[in-house]
């Protein structure tokens, strides 16, 4: 006689079905970021009827999306009540430091585009050119990605200094600096720098506008429009950053940005590379799906490994190459012109 299946999943099962539902959990996760969710909840439980009202969802919805929430372990329930998981109040209640709610819209956004993944993968080609920042093009709405972009870029602008000393550098030139948030966050923490943003004259439009809300930062912040793709870099800076630039591009357009920020550093000048990373292992760890993605809008992006930009840096003419471990899948790239 068969022996009686156990009722419960083994942990194989189980990851199976997790990775079944993993859309059903980014989207519970991105409805509940939108609707402030979790901001509301913090601090203090609510009863059921009172979350109900409060979001205007009728009584079987709002029952199966509290559980999806608390499966998750986004939410806790007790007696009827349901408060904010330790993990919810500290990564997505707005106002918080380590808020993740502009990373949670960006990706829940960029997912419109994995509907054709196959397609994807058979042909080599985006499945989406919504985001033409990657596409040429005589009319490039770069709104869209910028906003996204500038929305999540609050923790990395927050981060990167906490890695790198900016105090010895004079000028700054954040290249694809979008909004500024870069550049506001190195000025308010140091009283004589000065910066300059590079981006295409589309984004420093909108950027200007931007930055008059900060008339004191702002004149530290010289914006210079241009596409890093096409025109050389400005001259002035004794340090140069990328963040979140490389791994968009495919390895000629890449090199040629390395070459550019070569040629535009002083003797001594620094190249900071700051974005998500392959690890250097024999799993390339979560920054494969930030690939996936990247595949998905872009006609070449992919995130690469330490190795891989040590060599490129090398070919190009730097020095003094060295990786920077930060948080969870960034990485720190430093070189130094000779």
């Amino acid at each position: 006689m068969q022996e009686q299946r156990e009722s419960s999943f083994s942990s194989e099962e189980k990851s199976i079905f997790k990775m079944m539902t993993g859309f059903f959990t980014s989207r519970v996760l991105a409805v509940a970021v939108e609707l402030e969710l979790f901001t509301w909840l913090a601090g203090r439980p609510r009863g059921v009827d009172e979350i109900r009202g409060h979001l205007g969802f009728a009584e079987r919805p709002c029952r199966i999306f509290l559980d999806s929430l608390v499966s998750l372990g986004l939410l806790d329930a007790s007696g009827g009540s349901y408060r904010n998981s330790s993990l919810a109040e500290t990564l997505l209640v707005q106002g918080r430091p380590d808020f993740q709610g502009p990373h949670i819209r960006l990706f829940d956004h960029l997912y419109g585009a994995c509907t054709d993944l196959k397609s994807a993968l058979l042909e080599d080609r985006p499945t989406s050119t919504d985001y033409t920042y990657f596409f040429d093009g005589e009319e490039r709405a770069v709104s869209r990605y910028s906003g996204l972009m500038h929305d999540s870029s609050l923790v990395p602008a927050l981060t990167l200094p906490q890695y790198w000393d900016f105090s010895e550098s004079a000028c700054v030139l954040d290249v694809g600096g979008g909004y500024g948030r870069l550049c506001l966050t190195l000025t308010s923490q140091h009283p004589e720098l000065e910066t300059i943003l590079f981006d295409l004259p589309e984004v420093c439009a909108r950027t200007r506008t931007l930055l008059a809300e900060h008339p004191h930062l702002a004149a530290r912040i010289r914006l210079h429009p241009g596409d890093f793709l096409r025109d050389e870099l400005p001259r002035g800076a004794d340090t140069i950053v990328l963040m979140r630039i490389m791994h968009d591009w495919p390895r000629e357009q890449a090199c040629r940005l390395l070459r550019r920020a070569f040629e535009a550093l002083p003797s001594g000048g620094r190249l900071l590379i700051y974005e998500t990373l392959r690890d250097q292992g024999p799993s390339p760890g979560d920054a494969a799906f930030i690939s996936l993605l990247l595949l998905l809008i872009s006609p070449g992006g992919e995130c690469r490994s330490f190795p891989e930009l040590h060599a490129w840096l090398r070919e190009v003419g730097f020095g003094r190459i060295e990786l920077i471990p930060t948080v969870y899948f960034y990485g720190l790239v430093a070189a130094e012109k000779p």
